[in-house]
């Protein structure tokens, strides 16, 4: 077992005395996922480290104890670990550990007591969620249906191919008996193996072949095993998606709740509470709580007095512990039944994920604020100080602001400053675009995997990011103010936020950037080719046509949700709302970054951005990461992303060289695609 803080040495390495480099900004480690014990005294949570050598992200899980102050490393750091889940005699922890090459799903047992953790059992399929009795029999695990025999013999006469739309893929849950998985595991130790006796480890509860399990929740009393049940996995079946509820005899029963997408028991078992949308839209309408009495199946709403879309966090004695996200924030708050939020945290903080004990006394969360990174924190004690482990270096300023877009909309954002900041020159400017659109800029210390923010302050760059119509934290009729109007609508807000900053005389109107990722990358794409006032853009696995996004995607959707209609019955909308249309307008040098493998936003859209930009004689650069997805999980491709950004920037807003640095040293290529 091994402390913390005796990972993470900077000492001895020759950085840079200013801001982060992009190498050490990769490098810091990151603290999530608290899990606390019902008991209240130990805290698990994941910290993830930069695997350099091996070109991976790796989380090591870790257990506070709050009795001794102490934080061991109960996972083997050589593997990738998470799920942590604590058994309700707060004795022992589960979790799940990708071992060996082939990221085996191994289920690990760490107990407190004895201080020691071992492997319990290798499942054979990925798991998504590990969920330990209430009962203190068995594990529940929800992971991918095996492979049925028809498909391996289908696979073994004709090779491989898809039905597309008719053979999902779908998650199954599962119960692991523990004193039979625990009798094997010794038996290792005392028998040969011609001796032992076998026994089925586990139940498979569900086929995975009339709907696909999303998560699950277990009721105090370990009675009942609440199921969140798309269809399918296909990600356009969600919204379609039902609740149903495994009694002690394992029968099934569906509850009466539509479009629900988070639930917990109550403390008593008797009453399951489920987040549904207030109205009818599941994608913009603010989330109320239902509550399903589970003896007649009859319900009550409680619906927020405020104008905030909640996520659940669990139902304790106290009542709902809530989150939700405003003004560039995660808060988290306490929902009573009249429908009223008692805040539990200020704007200055940020919360990544929360636990708390089933009586509500005691809570652990993953927290940043303004001054500080994610730290863990117990009962409002910080556990962690992953501050003292990271080097000293300058940080950005991040100050929220607002203005008026074009047609009166108020628009509110973050601005990152130098820490030395002078008002009085003239400062480039770049403006990064988040994603979603529902999510939203953020103000605390958290630092992105994308875009080198810190390095270009570093250089004298402002870096502005708006949180744009259709945003969330700004209330239901803000989030629904993009419905066919994405684009145009985007542009306004992104230029109106540039004008109010020229205005006030520190920007240079002359050398203006924007970026982004995902939706951020269409609403890039969308300024590179609708107005002229960018000098250099960067489009990240953005949507160039709306047409060609639709018919490629995995999540069709989308487009019915924001566009109102398909590309047959309502091309004009397709048209006006797409970076294509006005590709004869495009003065913009623009950097596409796309992943090759990306379901989401399909690669056709990017070489047909890049294709229109080269025939219109427009400076532009396409680079395919090979093998990656809608975003990149290798650290080196992360370098890649981050530096191909800072160059094309530096080029074309501060006049350095592109071509040696945008290619990278074949040293450092090498390291990026390798997998």
């Amino acid at each position: 077992m091994i402390v913390l803080s005796s990972y993470f040495r900077w000492e001895g390495y020759d950085l840079s005395d200013g801001y982060l480099t992009i190498e050490e900004q990769l490098s810091l480690p990151v603290v999530n996922s608290p899990v606390i014990s019902a008991d209240g005294k130990k805290v698990a949570y994941t910290v993830r480290r930069t695997d350099w050598n091996d070109n991976k992200y790796l989380r090591t899980v870790v257990v506070y104890d709050a009795e001794s102050g102490t934080a061991l490393h109960v996972s083997n750091d050589e593997f990738d670990s998470s799920l942590p889940d604590w058994a309700p005699d707060s004795r022992r922890l589960a979790f799940l550990q990708k071992t060996g090459g082939e990221n085996k799903n191994d289920v690990m047992i760490f107990d407190f007591e004895e201080k020691r953790t071992f492997k319990l059992l290798t499942f054979e399929n990925d798991i998504s969620q590990i969920k330990w009795s209430r009962k203190n029999d068995g594990l529940y695990l929800v992971a991918v249906s095996p492979e049925s025999e028809e498909l391996k013999k289908r696979k073994e006469n004709y090779g491989e191919f898809d039905y597309i739309d008719e053979e999902p893929k779908n998650s199954s849950l599962f119960f692991v008996h523990l004193s039979r998985a625990m009798k094997k595991y010794s038996s290792r130790f005392e028998l040969p193996k011609d001796m032992r006796s076998e026994e089925t480890l586990f139940d498979k509860l569900t086929d995975g072949k009339e709907f696909h399990v999303s998560s699950i929740a277990l009721s105090p009393d370990g009675n009942h095993v609440a199921l969140l049940a798309p269809p399918t996995s296909d990600v356009n079946d969600f919204d379609k998606a039902k609740v149903f509820l495994i009694n002690a005899d394992k029968k099934l029963k569906e509850l009466p709740l539509t479009h629900p997408r988070g639930f917990a028991f109550s403390p008593d078992s008797k009453k399951l509470a489920v987040v549904a949308p207030e109205e009818e839209d599941p994608w913009m309408d603010n989330g109320a709580v239902e509550i399903v009495d589970l003896s007649d199946l009859s319900k009550k709403r409680v619906a927020v007095k405020h104008d905030l879309n909640i996520e659940l966090v669990s139902w304790t004695e106290k009542g709902f512990f809530v989150s939700w996200i405003e003004d560039s924030t995660i808060s988290l708050g306490l929902l009573g039944e009249k429908g009223t939020i008692a805040r539990l945290t200020n704007e200055d903080q940020l919360v990544m994920a929360s636990s708390t004990t089933p009586n509500g006394e005691h809570l652990a969360m993953a927290m940043a604020t303004d001054d500080e990174p994610v730290e863990i924190y117990l009962d409002g004690k910080k556990i962690t100080d992953i501050a003292s482990l990271q080097p000293k270096r300058e940080r950005v300023r991040k100050e929220r602001l607002s203005w008026k877009s074009n047609d009166g909309t108020e628009i509110h954002g973050v601005l990152n400053l130098p820490a030395d900041f002078d008002s009085m020159k003239k400062h480039p400017l770049v403006v990064l675009v988040h994603g979603g659109p529902t999510w939203t800029a953020l103000a605390a210390r958290v630092t992105s995997s994308y875009y080198p923010v810190e390095q270009l302050v570093s250089k004298g760059v402002l870096v502005l990011e708006p949180n744009y119509r259709g945003s969330e934290g700004y209330g239901r009729d803000f989030r629904k103010l993009n419905y066919r109007n994405l684009g145009i609508g985007d542009y306004q807000d992104v230029i109106s936020g540039v004008d109010h900053l020229i205005e006030k005389g520190f920007v240079d109107e002359d050398r203006i950037g924007v970026m982004g990722w995902s939706q951020g990358g269409y609403i890039s794409a969308f300024c590179a080719t609708y107005g002229k006032r960018f000098k250099a853009a960067s489009v990240g696995a953005g949507i160039s046509n709306w047409m060609t996004y639709h018919v490629n995607t995995d999540i069709h959707e989308f487009c019915h949700r924001y566009l109102g209609n398909n590309p047959w019955e309502d091309p004009q909308i397709y048209e006006q709302t797409s970076p294509m249309t006005y590709i004869r307008n495009a003065s913009t040098p623009t950097l596409i970054q796309h992943g090759g493998s990306d379901t989401r936003v399909p690669p056709p859209n990017a070489f047909e951005l890049y294709q229109g930009l080269r025939e219109m004689n427009v400076p532009v650069r396409l680079v395919i990461y090979k093998g990656m997805g809608h975003g990149a999980d290798k650290p080196g491709l992360h370098r890649a992303i981050m530096t191909q950004n800072l160059v094309w920037f530096s080029h074309y807003l501060l006049g350095e060289p592109l071509e040696e640095s945008f290619k990278l040293k074949r040293v450092d290529r090498e390291k990026t695609e390798k997998s």
